[in-house]
């Protein structure tokens, strides 16, 4: 079988060309607690436990969450295609990481955000525009986090 990375990589070249105004995200995280973008600049994660990539980039998106200020929101979406809260829940916990993490069971949210493939990285403001979507942690998301820290 051939590789799907060819794909994945080639849909997250960078990406205004999808650019897109979204509903806000409603959800609650795996803790209980309900999480919104309305009305916040919001960096979206989307991954599996089983997706390499997903899993090499974690710290980057813990780094990104420790270093969100006021600036942006990260809310990590478990694509739930084959996994379960069980498992991301004992995955987030043995990693230290912090960040909120919705489980997406029904794959609503990942429909929502006319996401393909993991990783996927979106960056909306406060409206619900599309502001930049890649397949990977690229050093132009890196920047751009970098801009809106401590902002408001």
């Amino acid at each position: 079988m051939k590789s799907l990375a060819p794909l994945f990589i080639l849909l997250g070249i960078h990406t205004n060309i999808y650019a897109k105004t979204y509903s806000p995200l409603l959800a609650n995280t795996l803790d209980g607690q309900a999480i919104s973008s309305q009305g916040q600049v919001t960096y979206l994660k989307f991954w599996a436990t089983w997706c390499a990539y997903c899993i090499e980039e974690m710290p980057l998106l813990e780094q990104s969450y420790q270093q969100a200020n006021t600036g942006y929101q990260v809310i990590s979406i478990n694509i739930g295609f084959n996994q379960n809260k069980h498992g991301i829940t004992h995955y987030l916990n043995q990693n230290g990481y912090r960040f909120p993490t919705v489980f997406d069971s029904d794959g609503s949210i990942t429909r929502q955000y006319y996401v393909l493939g993991t990783p996927q990285h979106i960056l909306i403001d406060e409206f619900g525009n599309e502001l930049y979507r890649s397949a990977l942690f690229t050093d132009e998301l890196a920047s751009k986090l970098t801009e809106l820290q401590g902002r408001k």
